[in-house]
């Protein structure tokens, strides 16, 4: 079951993207999307845990902060938004 999205259910707040200057250079963020299904939950823990084990540890490459994940290459991007979006 996806938490994130049902085509039945509406999103309260739909997933975001921006981009933010960091140490290592600029990232591109993204925010999980907030439904009625996923709204009370802990949203960040499995999102995380597959950005572990795809790109290895928090560090340089990505990191998460406050409910937004952090990357800085556009590929690494665009896998956590197909899976996750």
């Amino acid at each position: 079951m996806n938490i994130f999205h049902s085509s039945d259910e509406p999103e309260l707040a739909p997933m975001t993207t921006g981009s933010a200057r960091g140490w290592m250079g600029t990232y591109t963020w993204v925010s999980l999307p907030v439904t009625l299904q996923n709204q009370s939950l802990d949203r960040v823990s499995e999102p995380l845990a597959w950005t572990c084990k795809q790109y290895g540890s928090s560090g340089a490459r990505w990191f998460e902060k406050a409910g937004r994940f952090y990357f800085r290459d556009s590929e690494d991007l665009t896998m956590f938004l197909l899976r996750w979006s």
